[in-house]
């Protein structure tokens, strides 16, 4: 989707250099150039049509119910100026249809957002609870959307969320992640407020003063 929304521009603009006589002059007299620009066009127009034919025949319904549980329940549940904290894509799905603030978007990505997300990440690292409770609190996080899938999912060796971690935190290797405590029992350090098959909604403590 980024590729398409940066890139597409630049094509088209790369596209309209064939109207240059200084580059395809070579072609001949204004007359064949316009002939052959026309053709170009036509040939692509073809293959185009045939693109958005495809496009408009899919009918489809994008169906993922336990993430509806999860807005459903924010929406009900929660004050409209709570801020959450989780994985970017669920985040995105929380600032879009909950209309709750976030502290990570992946829509947008500057060198303090790089850093929020690797401090709400750290939910998936082997850091101890009180050091990541401290993390959320002081970005001001009221609720944290945990998904397993994030702290079990391993694409190949080394690439899962806590592996990765291993690199960035190296005083805390072979310990069990944080992730797989906070599953089984959120407490002492959070509580566990909704949670089904996929997400579990953690209630993260209020900064207390010592931490401003």
């Amino acid at each position: 989707m980024r590729l398409k929304l940066f890139l597409t521009p630049h094509m088209c603009i790369m596209a309209s250099l064939i109207c240059s006589r200084q580059l395809f002059g070579w072609i001949g007299e204004k007359f064949k150039l316009q002939t052959v620009v026309f053709a170009v066009m036509a040939a692509m127009a073809v293959q185009g049509v045939a693109n958005l034919q495809a496009q408009w025949a899919i009918i489809g319904e994008f169906s993922n119910l336990p993430q509806e549980e999860l807005l459903n329940w924010i929406q009900e549940n929660t004050h409209p100026n709570s801020v959450f904290a989780g994985a970017m894509p669920t985040m995105a799905s929380v600032k879009l249809s909950a209309g709750r603030p976030i502290v990570n978007h992946p829509h947008y990505e500057d060198a303090g957002l790089r850093e929020r997300t690797k401090l709400v990440y750290s939910m998936y690292s082997r850091m101890s609870g009180e050091t990541v409770k401290r993390n959320l609190m002081k970005l001001g996080v009221d609720y944290f959307v945990l998904e397993d899938s994030w702290c079990t999912r391993r694409t190949r060796p080394g690439c899962s969320m806590p592996e990765i971690w291993d690199v960035e935190d190296p005083e805390n290797p072979g310990k069990i992640p944080l992730c797989s405590h906070i599953s089984r029992n959120s407490r002492p350090h959070f509580n566990t407020v909704f949670s089904n098959d996929i997400y579990k909604v953690l209630k993260v403590p209020k900064v207390t003063k010592h931490l401003r």
